[in-house]
């Protein structure tokens, strides 16, 4: 059966917001385009758009689409060094993710000794233990242990990070 409606006439674009593909539009004789990013959820990531289309000649007219979520694939990024020195830049240790349903960072001393511990991603080591600041230059191991938003666990990261202490940076 074949219509002779304009609305039966459909065309696709990707919509590209700030560098991240959002997916493929389905587009009625709409000339114009637009998405607001609502407010993500911070700890895992999850951008939510609302896509407004606007009909041809007639920018008064639009559809307006349902809030969309857009979930990363769950990634990490883990530094290798620190400097707690207080200047504003590097001063903590932590780890930076997207998609993560929860988290656990453990960091352990060399003599096996755990210095720093936690489940929440906006809390990052600051370079002390026992309330004490740490003083001298020296590697600590980490462990991380993670579950995406899909509920699959990433696989556990450990590695070696870095504290330069202060007075040891020109």
């Amino acid at each position: 059966m074949r219509s002779n409606s304009t609305f039966a006439q459909f065309s696709i674009r990707r919509l590209l917001l700030k560098g991240s593909f959002l997916g493929v539009c389905l587009l009625m004789h709409a000339n114009e385009l637009s998405a607001q990013q609502l407010p993500a959820t911070p700890l895992n990531g999850t951008k939510r758009y609302r896509i407004t289309a606007y009909k041809l000649a007639n920018a008064s007219t639009s559809s307006l689409s349902n809030i969309a979520e857009a979930n990363p694939k769950p990634t990490m990024y883990i530094p290798s060094a620190f400097t707690p020195n207080g200047d504003g830049i590097n001063d903590y240790f932590g780890v930076k993710a997207e998609g993560i349903k929860q988290f656990k960072l453990q960091i352990f001393n060399r003599w096996g000794e755990m210095v720093f511990e936690s489940s929440d991603m906006l809390t990052q080591w600051d370079g002390t233990y026992l309330g004490e600041k740490i003083t001298s230059t020296d590697v600590y191991v980490y462990q991380v242990k993670a579950i995406g938003i899909n509920d699959k666990p990433l696989p556990e990261e450990k590695g070696r990070v870095t504290l330069v202490a202060e007075g040891m940076i020109d």
